[in-house]
């Protein structure tokens, strides 16, 4: 907090002890806030004392996960001076409501380049790392279902259908990216707008475990990895027979983008 305005230092320890508050009444230990937000916690008792400020989507978990309406915190939140969530547009944070998908990198990227030369340039280079991802993930377009880029167009530029494209497994923890171990073992889940915890482990998969997608979503639960990146985004995938969801954060950044064009949005 060295060099943070008083003002926010202030709103930094409102935030963190609301948040205490909030915990010591939901009867919700430390242990069991890490496992249902994927937080670890030592930084959940900085972010409680108020010595740091949580990203947004933490703070909306944690509110959720406690059966709050995590709105109530938003302004102490601003207050803190973490207004600069990039990734993190404004959202309807009623309970049982989900978030709308975060901007795209494809916005991004339209949003920084003008001109339509600019633009062109940008398709090809898109187009070309996709074809790289078809090649090195050896990616199979199935007979009976028409390729992601096929897909019939639905409503409002939503996709039906669904595609097919391989999506290795990745492990943000160095040291379980070789043991196939139950301590290194990541989990598929049932449902990707359910917390990811125990109640929705449907699977184990470990690092660089090659699975089939189908399709993707980009509202889904918001969930950390070990390294404290975030993200929304949900692959269903094909295991033993059944139609499972594997969050984005268990793929490796630069196919997870990649994925975001080859894929389909999966049918609502």
């Amino acid at each position: 907090m060295t060099g943070r305005p008083p003002e926010q230092v202030a709103a930094a320890r409102r935030l963190g002890e609301a948040l205490r508050g909030l915990q010591q009444r939901s009867g919700h230990t430390l242990r069991a806030l890490e496992t249902q937000v994927r937080i670890s916690d030592s930084s959940l008792s900085r972010y409680f004392r108020g010595q740091s400020v949580p990203p947004w989507p933490v703070v909306r978990d944690l509110c959720r996960s406690m059966g709050a309406d995590p709105g109530e915190y938003r302004a102490l939140w601003e207050a803190a001076g973490r207004t600069d969530s990039a990734d993190e547009p404004a959202v309807d944070d009623t309970p049982g409501t989900s978030p709308p998908p975060a901007p795209t990198w494809r916005h991004r990227l339209r949003t920084h380049l003008s001109g339509r030369w600019a633009l062109a340039a940008a398709g090809a280079a898109i187009g070309l790392a996709a074809g790289l991802l078809l090649t090195l993930l050896d990616v199979r377009h199935s007979p009976a279902t028409p390729p992601a880029h096929a897909a019939a167009a639905g409503p409002q530029g939503t996709t039906t259908g669904y595609g097919s494209a391989g999506v290795l497994v990745h492990n943000a923890q160095e040291d379980c990216q070789k043991p196939r171990t139950h301590q290194c073992a990541l989990s598929l889940a049932y449902d990707p707008y359910r917390p990811y915890v125990t109640a929705n482990a449907a699977d184990r998969v470990w690092h660089h475990d090659l699975l089939q997608a189908r399709c993707r979503i980009a509202d889904g639960v918001t969930v950390t990895d070990e390294k404290k990146k975030h993200t929304s985004i949900w692959i269903q995938v094909t295991r033993n027979g059944r139609h499972l969801w594997l969050p984005g954060i268990r793929v490796d950044p630069d196919s997870l983008n990649q994925l975001s064009v080859v894929l389909p949005r999966c049918p609502s």
